[in-house]
């Protein structure tokens, strides 16, 4: 998506310069794109719109996460064998929440074994039409974990996030289907399990069992129940956890509809945050110590990404180490002001890009990859000149657009630059360039008037572009010509990093250079053919020799 380039040239701006280490640590898009398509969807957005000559100073780590839902065994698959742990998957015969046979993987490692709930008796596995939680059960859960009692494991590692029950965890504790638990059935987990087989379990919820904020009515609705149904359910949760002694307030008893605190009460389990149980398997934090900065993503950002899952817990650790830490979703409902006490240095959100949600949605991949979306790079030239115009300049580079050159264009010679020019104007998607003369400057100063120099130059593209990336740390929300407001982020460093930004710098400055030669003709005592009015000791002396021409920005220390 094009959230892989903002991201990409967000934080590329800030840490390209030199040999940087860029962590790519998404979790899933859910519904649309795993987290290892996320991963690598933003590290093409970053190589495609990346300075060409930048890329060799790039190291990208794909480490796709995940915090104990869906996916969250295939990502533990894929780590443990990079890893050369050499993990093993067997396939189970169990039973869906609603009882249809399936056959559920169960992965082991050395003396453990890990369970996903989500590919048992998930949510998604259920018809929409046929989502109950009078219904469903947690059956199929049980024969899993007696499978794993089977083989011997001395741990097993569980992620309860995904599911589509809301029973307690009352069918996992039962050996034969379709009855109440028994006395019996306890005492099998006393004998086997509590005290024998460590439990972990990645539980991204801090939910309780019971009341407003438990399992039943926060998250009964998604699951099928009705208000009617959430009554009902509520009162058989009191009536369960009353005759096997769950406690109804602890944190994360609510998850999974009530399996946390049964694992808890039962088995004796810990209740781990996802990220952190999962994240100690594949050296997260080692990881995140290691990079220069560090991008992650999930489908939508909300007040519970911030509470305990994912992105909350990469966030404390990007604090902890220092790191900046950019996050790409599908959708952001969290205030800025929120964001960025949690330490998230930035927020690049899909719908920004594509406003219509059924597009957004269904072109995830798309858009992350950064294909098809209309960057423009905005820059701008003079602005620390004693003299003449700021110039500004705003840039569409078409896809795939490469030249060994592009660069930041103070880093380039005049020929350089001068080829650059030709191939970008000839080149490019849509281009435009505009100068604010030094009485404006004077009159709203540098800062104002290199952002309204921007400003215009979008304002004369010919192609609307999806997205703005601005060189420097200032800019004004932009307003296109049909009123709608067009997403932009500013980018430092950015004109050594990204190449829309590159090639904006090209054209600000060698337009600017251009105008310079010309007033120096009718000027030539103070040489800015040479100095294009920048402070210079030749340019200085001038000034105090001739003193200042109509062209000098008085509002500068001009001796």
């Amino acid at each position: 998506m094009l959230f892989n380039c903002f991201s990409q040239t967000g934080f590329l701006g800030n840490f390209v310069l030199m040999k940087r280490r860029i962590l790519i640590a998404p979790d899933k898009f859910k519904g649309t794109a795993t987290a290892v398509q996320v991963a690598d969807a933003l590290e093409t957005a970053i190589l495609r719109h990346c300075v060409q000559r930048e890329k060799e100073h790039l190291e990208l780590v794909k480490l796709p996460l995940a915090d104990g839902g869906d996916g969250s065994l295939s990502m533990l698959e894929r780590a443990l064998s990079q890893r050369g742990a050499n993990p093993e998957r067997i396939e189970v015969e169990t039973f869906d929440a609603l009882m249809r046979p399936l056959r559920a993987p169960l992965l082991l490692c050395g003396d453990t074994a890990f369970i996903e709930m989500a590919q048992v008796c998930g949510l998604a596995q259920i018809e929409p039409e046929l989502r109950n939680p009078e219904k469903t059960t947690t059956f199929g859960l049980g024969v899993l974990r007696r499978k794993a009692v089977e083989l011997g494991v001395r741990r097993i590692v569980r992620g309860i996030g995904g599911s589509a029950t809301n029973d307690g965890g009352a069918g996992m504790l039962c050996r034969e289907p379709g009855r109440e638990v028994t006395d019996e059935d306890l005492a099998w987990v006393d004998e086997h399990i509590r005290g024998r087989i460590e439990i972990q379990v990645a539980c991204d919820v801090r939910n309780p069992l019971l009341g407003i904020d438990g399992a039943t009515m926060v998250f009964g609705p998604q699951k099928g129940a009705d208000a009617a149904m959430l009554e009902r359910l509520e009162r058989r949760m009191e009536a369960f956890a009353s005759r096997i002694g769950l406690d109804p307030l602890l944190p994360g008893g609510g998850a999974a509809g009530g399996v946390g605190a049964t694992l808890h009460a039962r088995y004796g389990a810990q209740l781990i945050p996802g990220w952190e149980l999962f994240g100690e398997w594949v050296d997260l934090e080692a990881q995140i110590a290691a990079a220069d900065a560090v991008i992650t993503g999930e489908g939508r950002f909300d007040a519970q990404s911030l509470s305990g899952k994912l992105i909350d817990g990469i966030a404390r650790l990007c604090r902890q180490h220092r790191k900046p830490l950019f996050v790409v979703c599908g959708r952001c409902t969290v205030p800025w002001k929120v964001w960025r006490k949690s330490g998230i240095t930035d927020i690049y959100p899909l719908q920004e890009i594509e406003p219509n949600p059924g597009k957004c949605y269904h072109g995830t991949r798309t858009l992350l990859a950064g294909n098809g979306v209309r960057i423009a790079g905005c820059d701008e030239a003079g602005r620390g000149c004693l003299a003449g115009p700021v110039f500004a300049a705003a840039v569409i580079l078409p896809d795939g657009f490469y030249h060994p050159l592009l660069n930041d264009s103070k880093q380039l010679s005049e020929r350089d630059r001068d080829e650059l020019r030709a191939v970008i104007e000839r080149e490019a998607v849509a281009w435009s360039v505009v100068a604010v003369d030094a009485a404006e400057i004077d009159r709203i100063n540098i800062l104002n008037a290199s952002i309204t120099g921007m400003q215009r130059a979008l304002d004369g593209l010919s192609v609307r572009p999806n997205l703005v990336l601005v060189d420097g740390n200032r800019f004004r929300p932009y307003t296109g010509s049909d009123g709608v407001r067009i997403p932009a982020h500013c980018v430092i460093h950015g004109d050594a990093s990204s190449a829309a930004i590159a090639a904006a710098s090209v054209l600000a400055k060698t337009h600017r250079d251009e105008y310079m030669r010309k007033l120096a003709a009718e000027y030539p005592q103070y040489g800015w053919e040479r100095n294009m009015a920048y402070p210079t000791a030749e340019h200085r002396e001038a000034i105090r020799q001739y003193g200042i021409t109509p062209y000098h920005r008085r509002s500068y220390k001009l001796d």
